[in-house]
Parts: C-alpha cells; structure tokens; sequence
C-alpha cells in the first residue's frame, strides 16, 4: 500500500527530499485522470484530490485526436436563475416516432416564455451591436437596459426590435459612443417614429440624467451627439488626416460661436463642415462622398456649405492662412 503524504501541490512537494528514493529533486507528476500527486521515479504517491485547472475540454468525435469542443459558454450574470443551456432534438429517428416524444418531453421542461424572450433579445442585441462594430460594454448596458424594461412591463406591445433598438440607442449615449437616430434606424430597420415612442418612454421611466440622455429635437438628434463627436468616424470613413478633423473641429466651433447654422441638425453640420474644410485645405472631397458616409442629402450639405461660406472670414483663422495650411480662394463659390 502506498505511503500518502499530505503534499497538495508539485511545488511544495518538491521543495522537501522525496521520502520514497531520497532524491532531492524529484519528478512530480500529476495524475489527473486518478487524482493523484505521484513521484515518476518511485512511484509513490505524495497527494490524491488533486483539482485539475487546465482548459476544460471534450472531444464527441468518432476518430482519433483532439476535438476542441468547448463543454459550454460563459455563464452571463444577467442571466442569473434562467438556463442558458439548449438542448436541441434530431428529427432523425428512422421512423420509429421517438423524436417526436422526446422533442414534446424537452417542450414541456423548457423555460417560461418570458425567458425564451429574453434569451432572444439578448442574442439580437448581440448581434446588432456586433454588426454596428459597437464594444461589449455597449452591449452590456443594452442588455441591462432590456432586462429592466421587461421586468418592469414598460414598454408591453411594442415591437420586439423597437425596444432593442431604443436600448442600443440609449447604451450608446450613457457610453458616450454617439449613434443617431437614422443610424439605429438603419441597423434594426425600426422607424424613426417607433424608436422615438420607445425612446422616450424608457427615458421617462429609467430618470435618466441630461448628461446621459438628452432630449431629442424634432430632427431626431440629441444634443449629445454634437457634430464634433461625429467628425471622427466620418473623417476615418473619408480617409481624412487628423489634421483636418482638427481644423474641422475649431470651425465647427467657430461657427457655433456666431450663429451660423444654427438649427441644423448635427449631421447635415458635420457633413457641410467636412464639405467646407477639406476645400479649405486643398483636399477636396465631394459632397456626394460625404454624404454617403453621413447619411444626409448632397443639397443638405451644400445648404450648409454655402452658410458656412458666407461667413467664411469669421470661422477662419488668420493663422492657419499665414502658415499656408488654408486659402479662402480654394473654396468655391456654389449658388
């Protein structure tokens, strides 16, 4: 009968002399299919109730060789007290009818409705914001956000991709990621008219803070997504230097400083911004470019432009004009 020492790791057990062959540096072997701290020389056994904390791996394949099956997904916390876990009955019985028991057994043990909806949900937020390139924390408060208004019946007859979209929309004004309004309606093809409906009444509901979420004007904007938090995905859209989206930024300020453009929504004021800038700078872009990336009408844009250009001796720095980055006469003059 082999002698146990109550050795619980390799390390420990090799910072004394192995009792069995008296080497002080011996071979310790973990044996995890028994459970077992063993020496490889002797063979005698130094620990049992070994916890084995390598990657919990199983293979279902018929063949020889490892199969990286994952048992199963990390649990998600939200999720706290429902299954997450689907079992999933083949059709292929070879016509004897038991698929069919079995499918009606596993019906009647699967969760509550509420819970198949909510597991839904949670894989069409995952899937929208993968799609929108939005980060995991995004998705989190989404989810959370989700979570809360179905708990609380807040939103009951609305349709399901409404209340996930003004979720999206909500996640990505607390994480300071601003989305318009067109661009949530664009991913989850939701009317503007049902996302603000369900906007505003999880806005109500939640208390949210104006810092969080502003009120949305009649252009379907809110007043946190400033045309200059737009500049930088539409200038990394346009392949833009950072300089320009720098020089956009001051004018755009510039021209909220004195009025121009005042009212406009804070796309078509990127847009005709970017319009203005890159004529300004010697990179001109066309307005039917820019208006792909932002989503607004080329007339829209140029509408701006031509204010913009009005104006064009107060928005301009003299500074940028000595160093021969701008030049007034670049811009053109467009009825």
């Amino acid at each position: 009968m082999a002698f146990v020492q109550p050795f619980p790791l390799a390390a420990a057990a090799q910072k004394t002399q192995q009792p069995g062959c008296r080497d002080p540096n011996p071979n310790i072997v973990e044996e995890f299919g028994s459970g077992d701290l063993v020496c490889g020389s002797c063979g005698l056994v130094l620990g049992d109730r070994i916890v084995d904390t390598r990657s919990e791996w199983r293979t279902f394949a018929n063949d020889e060789g490892d199969d990286p099956s994952r048992v199963g997904a990390a649990s998600d916390p939200l999720l706290e007290g429902i299954e997450q876990l689907d079992t999933l009955i083949s059709f292929r019985d070879g016509g004897t009818g038991i698929a069919r028991e079995l499918q009606r057994a596993a019906s009647r043990s699967q969760s509550s409705r509420s819970e198949r909806n909510l597991l839904t949900a949670f894989r069409d937020i995952g899937s929208w914001c993968d799609q929108f390139s939005l980060p995991k924390t995004i998705s989190d408060i989404a989810k959370q956000l989700y979570k809360r208004s179905d708990e609380e019946k807040l939103l009951r007859g609305k349709p399901l991709e409404a209340v996930i979209a003004a979720c999206i929309f909500i996640a990505c004004r607390q994480a300071h990621v601003p989305r318009t309004f067109r661009e949530i309606c664009n991913l989850t093809h939701v009317s503007k008219k049902t996302l603000g409906q369900c906007y505003k009444a999880l806005e109500q509901a939640f208390n949210l803070s104006p810092g969080a979420t502003a009120q949305v004007n009649a252009n379907g904007s809110n007043p946190s997504t400033g045309p200059e938090n737009l500049l930088v995905r539409y200038c990394n859209h346009l392949d833009l230097p950072a300089h320009v989206q720098s020089i956009c930024g001051d004018i755009i300020v510039a021209a909220r400083q004195h009025g121009v453009a005042d009212g406009r929504s804070p796309v078509s004021i990127a847009g005709g911004a970017i319009y203005f800038t890159c004529h300004l700078l010697g990179k001109p872009k066309s307005s039917r470019d820019i208006s792909v990336v932002a989503g607004v009408s080329e007339g829209t844009i140029k509408l701006v432009y031509r204010l913009y250009y009005l104006e064009r001796e107060k928005l301009v720095k003299e500074e940028w004009i000595k160093e021969g980055r701008a030049d007034l006469d670049r811009l053109p003059n467009e009825r």
